[in-house]
């Protein structure tokens, strides 16, 4: 099989995957965008790849997949520096909540204790 060939194959099928996973929504909307490009920079560079060819020798590299590569490399630190972004900011509202939900317990306890309804008792056993 003709590697172009190949290679456009596997590009629709990743965006098709891309497009499915939006559809259905496994795949967050902000996160979205940037699957996106690289599917349809995929497909566009499996059609077209004397476009792979000028931009590495615009750029002086000598071998277009080594230009491919560091493109992909820089997509994934771009994914992580996103996933890592999240990450803290999910952190961040985790610890609210908790200190949130920490506070309201506590009011709780305290309207609990000083409340004259604390020593009913619920079982309908008399205190001893």
């Amino acid at each position: 099989m003709n590697p172009q060939i190949l290679a456009i194959i596997l590009s629709i099928v990743f965006l098709l995957s891309v497009l499915v996973l939006l559809r259905f929504y496994f795949l967050p909307e902000k996160y979205a965008v940037i699957w996106l490009v690289a599917a349809v920079v995929s497909v566009v560079l499996s059609f077209f790849p004397q476009i792979l060819n000028a931009v590495s020798d615009f750029f002086g590299i000598s071998q277009p997949i080594n230009l491919l590569f560091f493109a992909a490399f820089f997509v994934v630190l771009l994914l992580l520096m996103q996933l890592s972004l999240e990450l803290a900011r999910t952190r961040d509202e985790l610890r609210r909540v908790v200190q949130r939900v920490a506070v309201d317990l506590e009011e709780k306890s305290d309207r609990d204790r000083d409340s004259p309804s604390s020593t009913k008792h619920t079982d309908g056993a008399s205190p001893e």
